[in-house]
Formats: C-alpha cells, structure tokens, sequence
C-alpha cells in the first residue's frame, strides 16, 4: 500500500520488527525535525502491527536526550501565525514553479547523511545499532537477496544457516527507502555479486 506514497516527497523508513517499528519512531521524528522533509515510519500492517513480541523500550531520557528543541522551536515558527503573515500558495508559472521544485532537492540531498547521523546517535543512548542499508551474509556472496520489511526476519536466518554449509550468499536489507542513496547502496553489495533477487 505505501508504494502509492513514493512521489508525495516524503521520506520513507521501513521497519522489519516490533522493535524496529518502536525505535523508528523516534529516529524518525528526530530526522524530520532536523531535515525538514516529512517522514513515513513504516512497518507491514498485520506481519508487524498484530504481532506480540517484548521490545525494549526508549526511555523518556532518551526521548528527551535526542529530541532537537531548537528545531522544534523552528518548526513551530514556520507555522502560519497571524502575527507573522505570509504569502503561500500563490499561482506561478512553469518557471518559477520549477525553480521552487529544484530547490526542494537540496533538502532531500541532505536526508539520507541526517538518518544516518540520528541512528548513530541512537545507538550511542541504546546500544541498539542500525544503518540505511544492512548487509548480512557471505563478505564474497555471488547471490544477494535485496528486501525491506518484515520479510527480513526468515531471510537473514536462512542467510545465516545456508552461509554456515558454505554457501555465498548475502541479502542486503533496506531501512531508507526514500530518499534512495545509491552511492550507500551500492557500497554495501559485495564486488562478487553475480546475481541479485528483489523482494517485492
């Protein structure tokens, strides 16, 4: 279903637990209060969302530890306020409407480096480790597995038992999915990759 949300311009993080869908919660609030791009924290509905499973929670600390309040603060500015009127919305021609889409982009540049930067400083209050592509598997893996959400459960424990008879094979896990960083993804697939299977 969320595939239908690609184009809206929000950022898209997929989760492949109920823990991962608990901690993405607030690495997503923090990303989007520090990069100004709207977050979708996802998670499959039912595979996920019914499933009773112990977490470990964040602790109001942690919250109140990561929560940038400044930008918060800023956030709360650029709301429309009778006292600091603007003008939005206004009709423009092709020009003009393009050039304000080009300078949305270097928002979104920046997002994929600001999700990174918010998942290290999780792991520093957590010690609960994650990063916009994952890798698991052989380090010369000729097969790769390429998938986000909850699939990823019985992937990397098969991964993990058919790499132990030997075989090369990884799977690359997706968290980011938009903004897509493909210098990141292609860093994370071994060179000996021959063939690769995407997960739908």
């Amino acid at each position: 279903d969320v595939m239908a949300t690609r184009q809206t311009g929000f950022a898209m993080l997929f989760g492949g637990s109920v823990q991962e869908a608990h901690d993405f919660a607030l690495i997503a609030q923090v990303a989007t209060l520090k990069s100004r791009i709207p977050f979708l924290n996802i998670f499959d509905g039912f595979r996920t969302s019914h499933e009773i499973q112990k977490i470990d929670g964040i602790s109001d600390e942690t919250i109140q530890a990561m929560m940038p309040f400044d930008k918060v603060m800023e956030h709360r500015e650029r709301a429309l306020n009778p006292k600091n009127p603007v003008i939005r919305g206004t009709a423009q021609n092709p020009d003009l409407f393009f050039q304000a889409r080009k300078a949305a982009n270097l928002y979104f540049d920046q997002t994929p480096a600001i999700v990174q930067e918010t998942m290290d400083e999780f792991y520093e209050h957590t010690g609960r480790k994650y990063s916009l592509f994952y890798y698991i598997g052989h380090p010369e893996a000729e097969k790769v597995i390429v998938l986000m959400g909850s699939g990823q459960g019985p992937v990397i424990e098969t991964i993990e038992t058919m790499v132990e008879q030997g075989e090369k094979v990884g799977a690359l896990i997706i968290r980011l999915y938009r903004p897509f960083d493909m210098d990141y993804f292609i860093d994370k697939i071994p060179d000996t990759v021959k063939s690769i299977a995407v997960m739908d």
